[in-house]
């Protein structure tokens, strides 16, 4: 794992840990924001509205 330590979704401010969620080399701290927020949703389930 690297020791990249903030989501890589461009509007997240969450961390990331043990549980990030790898893709194309970059920690995201959830699949909402791995996926670029494809589902709709608008947040990441951690207070935060990134996908808005």
């Amino acid at each position: 794992m690297s020791d990249q330590t903030s989501c890589a979704c461009p509007k997240c401010t969450c961390t990331v840990g043990d549980n990030a969620v790898e893709r194309d080399g970059n920690l995201y701290c959830c699949q909402a924001c791995a996926t670029g927020h494809a589902d709709g949703s608008t947040g990441c389930g951690h207070n935060c509205s990134c996908g808005e």
